[in-house]
């Protein structure tokens, strides 16, 4: 295996404003990491670019009907699923058209794989398995490099799949990514630890891609989660909260709405604004392409 030289990894590097760590205070501790963790949020603002980028291409993917797979090792492959699964409750989607791959498996969720992610054929073989043309596949990988991630996107590629890199690492050369969202975090606090800083910044980038190619599709209604899935208490009240504001109805009424629109909030606003039938509402809503607007503000 080809020898790799840490030092011209920024996120491998020794921080110089924490090079005290172990002599500070728990108070010191506490603002020295904080003040590290602004970093990630100006390292997501210096890629908004890139991110606007891969929002349109996840977009597309998920209006067509393609997959959109997040794929890494360790926590950046956590992030990943992580990412995935919270896309069904908040917009609505299903659980196999937006996954997430992670080296090593299901196990490396809950335990860590570490040797799994220097297999690049075994990122190859998991694509080749869960990726098709035109799917979009988006690695992850704070340092740039990881074998288990560079062999996904290769895959990928060959399959004619659209692919996208997010790393922290501004030296990474990665020919496999059609986009590079570059996040410079630069060196952790606690020298390495990728799951800190870089691991912030890449969750932040990701919020910002699912919330974004989802308001293309349609899942929002202005910065409302529309497509909210009502599957316990907490959302089910949500979801009323939701069809009052949108419609005006009142709580008692909204939630009759929302049973008789089984359980659909978007269904269930269409049905008391525009006085139609479940039905009705939902021709309505499908000729617009699930576009809420489109149907109660055009």
């Amino acid at each position: 295996m080809k020898s790799v030289n840490l030092n011209a990894i920024a996120t491998e590097t020794r921080n110089p404003h924490t090079l005290d760590l172990d002599k500070s205070t728990p108070r010191q501790i506490a603002r020295k990491i904080n003040r590290e963790d602004f970093t990630a949020a100006r390292a997501v603002q210096a890629a908004n670019k890139e991110i606007a980028a891969v929002i349109v291409m996840a977009a597309q993917a998920y209006a067509q009907k393609h997959k959109i797979i997040f794929i890494g090792a360790g926590t950046s492959g956590r992030l990943g699923i992580l990412e995935a699964v919270e896309c069904v409750p908040t917009f609505g989607t299903k659980p196999s058209q937006i996954i997430g791959l992670i080296a090593g498996g299901k196990k490396a969720v809950f335990r860590s794989q570490e040797g799994a992610e220097d297999n690049a054929k075994q990122g190859a073989a998991e694509i080749r398995r869960a990726a098709k043309k035109d799917d979009l596949v988006i690695g992850l990988t704070a340092s740039g490099r990881t074998p288990y991630v560079m062999g996904a996107l290769q895959e990928a590629l060959r399959l004619g799949a659209r692919t996208a890199l997010i790393s922290c690492n501004p030296q990474a050369v990665c020919p496999q990514a059609q986009v590079h969202i570059c996040l410079p975090t630069g060196p952790e606090a606690l020298c390495g630890s990728t799951r800190m800083k870089a691991g912030t910044a890449t969750k932040m980038a990701l919020n910002a891609i699912t919330t974004g190619a989802m308001t293309l599709c349609g899942k929002t209604y202005g910065n409302l989660m529309i497509d909210v899935q009502p599957t316990n208490q907490k959302l089910v009240a949500r979801a009323i909260r939701l069809i009052c504001t949108v419609s005006g109805a009142d709580e008692k009424t909204a939630a009759k709405l929302l049973a008789a629109a089984g359980k659909n909030v978007k269904t269930a606003v269409v049905m008391h604004r525009k006085k139609v039938s479940k039905s009705e509402a939902e021709k309505l809503l499908k000729k617009q392409n699930g576009f809420l607007t489109k149907v109660i503000d055009d």
